[in-house]
Parts: C-alpha cells; sequence; structure tokens
C-alpha cells in the first residue's frame, strides 16, 4: 500500500509529486556529486589525488542512503514554495509535466549546489560515505534536515512542513 506523503495542508500537486519522484534516483547522484565538488573546492582547491580523495570517490554513492527522505524534503520544500502553479496555462506546447520537470530540475540544481557548501550536510554526508554506513545514521539524517530546512527559514513538526514567521 502506497501512503501518499502530504507536508503541508495545500501538498495536492500530484503531476509535480510524480516528477519529483521520477527523477528521484538521477538527482540523488547529481546530490552527492555536487556534495564531492564543493568538499575538493573548500578542502582541495589543488585537485590532488590522495588516498582519502580517492577513497571518497569511490563511496559516497553510500551517502545516497542519507539523502534519500532529505530529498523528499526538499521536494516538498519547492512544492511549498510554488503551490501557485497548478493550474497554469502552458502556452509554448509543453505538457505540465514537462514545464514541471524543467523548472524542479534547475531550482533543485541550483538548490544542492548552495546546500552541498553547507557544512553539516557536506560532514554529515562524507562521514557516512567514507565509514561505509557503518555508523547509526539516524543522527546525521537529522543533521541534513535541520540544516535544508533552517536554509530555507522553515519548520517541521509532525511532518508537517511550515515557513517560520519574522518576529
Amino acid at each position: 500500500m502506497l501512503i501518499e506523503e502530504k507536508y503541508f495542508t495545500q501538498d495536492k500537486n500530484y503531476l509535480l509529486k510524480s516528477v519529483q519522484a521520477f527523477s528521484k534516483e538521477v538527482l540523488l547522484k547529481d546530490w552527492l556529486d555536487q556534495v564531492l565538488s564543493a568538499y575538493s573546492l573548500q578542502h582541495n582547491p589543488m585537485g590532488l589525488e590522495d588516498d582519502f580523495i580517492i577513497e571518497l570517490r569511490k563511496k559516497i554513492t553510500i551517502g545516497k542512503n542519507l539523502i534519500e527522505d532529505n530529498y523528499d524534503i526538499l521536494a516538498a520544500v519547492y512544492r511549498h514554495n510554488h503551490a501557485d502553479n497548478q493550474l497554469e496555462i502552458m502556452w509554448d506546447g509543453r505538457s505540465h509535466m514537462e514545464a514541471y520537470d524543467t523548472d524542479w530540475k534547475a531550482m533543485y540544481d541550483k538548490w544542492i549546489a548552495q546546500l552541498s557548501m553547507v557544512k553539516e550536510i557536506q560532514r554529515s554526508i562524507i562521514k557516512y560515505a567514507v565509514s561505509e554506513g557503518g555508523i547509526d545514521h539516524t543522527f546525521l539524517k537529522q543533521a541534513v534536515r535541520r540544516a535544508i530546512l533552517s536554509h530555507f527559514n522553515m519548520r517541521m513538526r509532525s511532518q508537517t512542513i511550515y515557513r517560520v514567521q519574522a518576529a
């Protein structure tokens, strides 16, 4: 039985949800590649191939287990921020699915470029990958989730996301 996640009250754009689910595997790999690039840029700007970098390049895909649920949070943040796009008319001949796919991937690429530079996200993914998933990942997964929600000035309570109001 498939349980449909609703992260906020108006989370009803099922076409966008299906586009995001369909793209998930490819986009998770892109996120891991971006984390590796961001780490190299920050900690190995000369591009030296030491033992750690070689090991990390081999094991980075293990980090996928850590970010799968957090991809869903990122997708929900996108739906929350773009909740008004369900009924727009496509004048360029594309289907809603094609438009959603293009828009989602463009924003996702922008976001992961920013999020991969956040040390809590970067370190958690790298620590999990290097340990080959041999450590309890609950704390690391929560650290990534907190960093994502903080980046977007959002909170999550009981599987419901909401924007934090400025005081």
